[in-house]
């Protein structure tokens, strides 16, 4: 059987023979992303532009076609009748009928409600570390950030299981191994100081606090939450905890779905799409300048995860170009519809990446609009959470990110993402508060590195659906950062479906 180790360092295993790794990386990288998205046959357009952004089509499929004869040519030979990949003139896909295991797919497919004891320890040895470790391609770190949270999920819902058994060893197991993953946060230290203080070991609680403190103040420049300080000063005076709550049911994570047939592949991008976002690249600068860091993990959110739903309720998510409007208005360029520096002038309700910036005040803003006509009449909405996904930008002048907060506000006024600029349709320019949007903000989310934004507008959403002549959409800016702080904003035409904006509301018909 072919082992398949994408967590950490790459590794192959035939049997018990140890492979090279496919070589050159580009080779390496389009093996990597057909096991990633191994449920369904992938445009062999779409697989060209992700992998060579920066050169021609024409180009582009050519590197496809010559990579994926590498590919073939360096795995093992297949078992008779059962290729490990399959294709067609347009699209590629990963057999998911070939023999393999993948580590991957245990993380991915792992069901806390069914595992056993054995089965926790064999993901944990399944997860050695960040997907891919080593490899920097824009598309990874958001794959590597989408896992991370889901071991992340797993073993925070592990951590509350054990302790409302009273299994103390065992909830200690599960945080250390939560703060192995995720170094910088501070909820796992917390987890445990409580755990043993609970086990009567006052003084291992107390020096996890230590830990903590030293941690904060070295990494970040910070201090403990107030929730830290008061379970240490509760550990301090002999206090007694409160009892520990239920375990709340973990965040559905649905399996794979079943793999199409290659003869009706789902289009992931069409070619007018990859065309206008080729343009887009260019624009932006990105070939050879930008290099996406991950720093300071856990400092992030990961788009948060879908709710249990009660029996009668629905999910809807809109998400992509047919069901959101969005654009970007920047003080630089106050009436233009396209940035200047685009010789095709494409319009900037088109760019797959926008700006968030920051000199002394919101230097751009970010409009975002969903259309809400698919929720049913009379829908009874319950839950409706917008999440937004913030990319780094980095320079030569700005050598790595800054610290920042975004913070979303209402609209007041109407708005065209085809026609809107920075001094149209706005009473001034840049928008004026409580004329031309809400002053008060619906949320804010500070952050320093690539981030998920996710903030409940349960109530706007509410009010939307009674009144959808006032569905009007929401503003994005950077409120607080240092001088010069500037972040990517990921669009509807970004290439990556799981990256797009999208809105996730719980409803009953």
């Amino acid at each position: 059987m072919l082992r398949i180790h994408l967590f950490g360092n790459p590794q192959i295993f035939y049997g018990d023979t140890l492979l090279t790794l496919p070589t050159p990386n580009k080779v390496l990288a389009l093996w990597a992303y057909l096991l990633l998205k191994r449920q369904q046959p992938l445009l062999r357009d779409h697989l060209a532009y992700l992998l060579w952004p920066d050169v021609t089509e024409a180009e582009a499929r050519a590197n496809l076609r010559r990579h994926l004869h590498l590919l073939r040519k360096q795995l093992p030979a297949p078992a008779k009748d059962t290729p490990w990949i399959l294709t067609t003139h347009q699209t590629i896909q990963w057999n998911p009928a070939a023999t393999y295991w993948l580590d991957v797919a245990v993380l991915e497919e792992f069901d806390p409600a069914e595992a056993e004891e054995t089965i926790w320890t064999d993901l944990s040895q399944t997860y050695r570390g960040d997907l891919l470790a080593g490899f920097y391609d824009d598309w990874m770190l958001a794959e590597r950030d989408r896992l991370q949270q889901r071991y992340l999920q797993l073993l925070t819902q592990r951590i509350a299981a054990q302790k409302q058994r009273g299994n103390w060893p065992g909830a200690i197991d599960a945080a250390r191994r939560l703060l192995a993953a995720d170094t910088l946060r501070e909820e796992p230290y917390r987890e445990l100081m409580e755990m043993y203080y609970r086990a009567g070991d006052r003084a291992a609680a107390l020096g996890e606090f230590e830990k903590c403190r030293t941690m904060l103040h070295v990494e970040l420049q910070a201090e403990p939450m107030p929730e830290t300080l008061a379970l240490r000063q509760a550990i301090l005076n002999g206090e007694k905890l409160p009892p520990v709550t239920a375990v709340l049911p973990m965040a559905a994570v649905l399996p794979p779905k079943p793999a199409p047939t290659l003869d009706r592949p789902q289009p992931a991008v069409s070619l007018p799409a990859i065309t206008r976002r080729r343009i887009n690249r260019k624009w932006l600068g990105i070939a050879g300048l930008l290099l996406l860091v991950l720093l300071a993990a856990g400092l992030w959110l990961a788009r948060s995860p879908r709710p249990s739903l009660a029996p009668n309720q629905q999910m809807l998510t809109l998400s992509g170009p047919a069901v959101t409007q969005d654009t970007w208005i920047d003080k630089d360029n106050p009436d233009l519809l396209y940035d200047p520096q685009d010789s095709e002038r494409t319009p900037k309700a088109a760019y797959a990446q926008v700006h968030l910036s920051y000199f002394g005040y919101p230097f751009d803003r970010v409009l975002i609009r969903f259309d809400l006509a698919q929720l049913p009449p009379n829908a009874i909405i319950h839950q409706a959470v917008f999440h937004q996904h913030l990319d780094v930008f980095i320079n030569e002048d700005l050598p790595e990110p800054l610290p920042a907060t975004v913070s979303a506000f209402r609209l007041l006024r109407p708005w065209q993402a085809d026609t809107a600029t920075f001094n149209t349709p706005w009473s001034q320019p840049g928008l004026a508060a409580n004329v031309d949007y809400d002053a008060q903000p619906l949320g804010s989310h500070s952050f320093h590195g690539e981030t998920w934004v996710s903030l409940d507008i349960t109530n706007l959403v509410q009010q939307w659906v009674i009144h959808p002549d006032q569905n009007f959409g929401l503003m994005l800016m950077i409120t607080q950062a240092p001088q010069g702080a500037h972040y990517w904003v990921d669009t509807s035409d970004y290439p990556l479906t799981d990256r797009r904006p999208h809105l996730d509301i719980t409803y009953t018909p």
